[in-house]
């Protein structure tokens, strides 16, 4: 066959060669052009390549905490398509942030574990990723994180990197659109459109025209986190004082915490509604399938479980309707989506398997998987090229920050989420909330 191609391509210069010199030259470049970009195109898309013997025999054991991880489990059956005798193990951990440590002491350690974000700013957590390998020495590990956008990456104060993401995650809220048609009412693309949308819905009979369940995690979340990111963003040195959990970093919550006070006098938000809603992932969703609630906040997590959930929504069933995932359009410019890794990978660096876990996670990080991985669980892609599951369509167009690349951790939200809701539930004055910062 390569003879033949050979053949036909010799045959092709010759024709070309009876040619005038100078209509010959210019075939003969572009015919080099074409060849050159066949060739970067193919380089660009190679396939995975091992590092290792493909008639290597172990077991990989990974724990986390996702109870069905089917995403994870289809990466197995692809991974083994290159090293057919490695097996691949996911476990369940109950009571996931005491038993890992207990795991990772045991003789049966995991070769790879699930890691958060919101495990960098607690020193609790330090033994926990001491046991973790430096991700970020690729001449050691052989693992490649230019595939992975790098704002989602985190390096701690040694340049090292304890965790890589997997899949991503944001919080906005779920839109019924076909009740904006049915009531003639536009998608609210900035603040002022959010309150003309939401008083339109009480006009015509909504009692709640957003609805959440009652836990301030999942209501100020959505509402103030992009909002007071936008604030602080560009300024290192309140970020800093924020992470200390400095009592005069409050101050910085002020302007969102007013926009909260201010938000919650129009009444759009009825928390005796969001108090029947007991669980702020299955029962959120199968509430939102009723459908009769105009926008549901919640978070890219809790989307990632309503494709299981239509079958099992009777009232979905019968009435189908279209819905995707917004960010809620808080300011006057629109809204933003601040994204930070859903979960993410550590590899135990005295596994007894070190090399093949890093050849898995060698494989995971790249955009193929990666974009496979977030497709199956229905989640934000953790690669630097997006793909996008048809619900969250509406984030193309939407500003996104990221929040270990701001810097702020989750320490702080924390005070301000417990400080937000304090004032949204008219428990505390602005001033009041401001002063107990670090305190909550």
């Amino acid at each position: 066959m390569i003879n033949r191609l050979r053949n036909k391509t010799c045959r092709f210069v010759i024709k070309l060669s009876r040619l005038r010199p100078r209509v010959f030259g210019v075939f003969i470049f572009i015919f080099c052009l074409i060849f050159c970009a066949s060739c970067k195109k193919k380089a660009e898309n190679a396939d995975f390549v091992p590092h290792l013997d493909t008639k290597t025999k172990c077991k990989i054991e990974i724990a986390g905490r996702y109870q069905n991880f089917e995403a994870l489990e289809a990466e197995f059956d692809r991974f083994n398509e290159f090293y057919p005798n490695v097996e691949l193990a996911y476990t369940y951990l109950d009571n996931y942030k005491k038993s890992i440590s207990t795991a990772l002491a045991s003789e049966a350690a995991p070769d790879i574990f699930m890691t958060f974000p919101w495990m960098l700013d607690k020193s609790n957590y330090n033994p926990l990723l001491d046991n973790a390998e430096n991700l970020a020495d690729s001449k050691n590990t052989g693992i490649e994180l230019s595939d992975v956008n790098q704002k989602l990456l985190f390096q701690v104060s040694d340049g090292s990197i304890p965790m890589v993401p997997i899949l991503c995650a944001a919080n906005g809220m779920l839109v019924n659109e076909d009740l904006f048609k049915k009531e003639k009412i536009q998608i609210p693309k900035n603040y002022a459109e959010l309150i003309e949308a939401c008083k339109k819905f009480k006009e015509a009979g909504y009692k709640s025209p957003i609805l959440s369940d009652n836990s301030e995690i999942s209501i100020m979340a959505s509402l103030i986190y992009p909002y007071f990111t936008k604030e602080v963003m560009n300024d290192k040195s309140a970020i800093s004082k924020l992470n200390k959990l400095e009592p005069e970093a409050g101050e910085y919550m002020r302007s969102t915490l007013e926009w909260v006070q201010d938000f919650k006098n129009y009444g759009f938000i009825d928390l005796e509604e969001c108090s029947k809603i007991k669980d702020n992932y299955a029962a959120v969703i199968m509430r939102f399938f009723e459908g009769d609630v105009p926008m549901m906040i919640s978070s890219a997590d809790v989307v990632s479980g309503t494709k299981k959930r239509e079958a099992l929504s009777e009232a979905f069933t019968k009435n189908p309707f279209k819905y995707s995932f917004y960010a809620v359009p808080v300011m006057e410019n629109g809204g933003a989506i601040l994204e930070v890794p859903s979960l993410e990978f550590s590899v135990n660096k005295n596994g007894e398997n070190l090399e093949m876990a890093n050849e898995f996670l060698r494989f995971l990080l790249r955009t193929e998987e990666l974009n496979n991985l977030a497709k199956i669980k229905r989640l934000i892609t953790c690669s630097t090229e997006y793909a996008f599951d048809d619900v969250y369509a509406p984030l193309e167009n939407t500003e996104h920050l990221y929040q270990l690349d701001i810097g702020i951790l989750d320490n702080a939200y924390t005070q301000l989420r417990n400080a937000a809701y304090q004032v949204f539930l008219g428990n505390q004055t602005v001033d009041e909330a401001v002063l107990n910062y670090g305190k909550y």
